[in-house]
């Protein structure tokens, strides 16, 4: 693990040039189950809490990293730096601690999708949360595996609040992928 303080960031114009070089095929994304500036090598590109982003060594998406199980080769893996100790509970009321992902993190996990998707020529559909492609491969919520991934489950969609003012929660990866979408028109 990296500290934040320790790195320098890296632009979206970096990820650009990485992902016109890549032969990658799909994207996972990730939280750490971290704290705010917690780099880890695990993964091509972490976001931190006011969406800067950072990689360990070079950014090379063809370098295979150890970010979802059995499903590294050809992969890319984005994580955000945050969620350490968060409760799953049924994935809508989620705890996320004191590290909950941020509306920064969130926009910028999207734009770094647009920007690989648009220029490393990945369709946005082959952009699945670790939640998603765990419950698809067996280690899901509900499944009961002690290797339970949930990452991103559910997401805070643009601040909205309900009648009640509870923030209203919407699957992760179709909020990730809806933002992408928008930026694709943008980057």
């Amino acid at each position: 693990m990296w500290m934040a303080d320790d790195l320098v960031p890296i632009t979206l114009d970096d990820v650009k040039e990485a992902a016109e070089r890549c032969e990658a095929w799909r994207i996972y994304l990730h939280w750490s189950a971290g704290r705010y500036g917690q780099i880890w090598e695990d993964y091509h590109i972490n976001i931190d809490e006011d969406g800067s982003l950072y990689c360990v060594g070079d950014l090379d998406f063809d370098e295979k990293k150890s970010h979802t199980w059995k499903r590294n080769s050809g992969s890319i893996g984005i994580s955000l730096c945050c969620a350490y100790n968060a409760q799953a509970n049924n994935g809508y009321d989620a705890e996320y601690g004191d590290y909950p992902p941020t509306q920064a993190q969130i926009d910028m996990m999207a734009m770094v999708v647009a920007t690989i998707c648009k220029y490393g020529r990945i369709n946005v559909d082959n952009v699945l949360t670790h939640q998603e492609i765990a419950t698809i491969d067996g280690y899901g919520p509900g499944s009961g595996d002690s290797e339970t991934r949930w990452d991103l489950w559910f997401l805070p969609d643009s601040g909205e609040r309900d009648k009640h003012g509870n923030m209203v929660m919407r699957g992760g990866g179709a909020v990730i992928r809806g933002k992408a979408r928008f930026y694709l028109n943008y980057v």
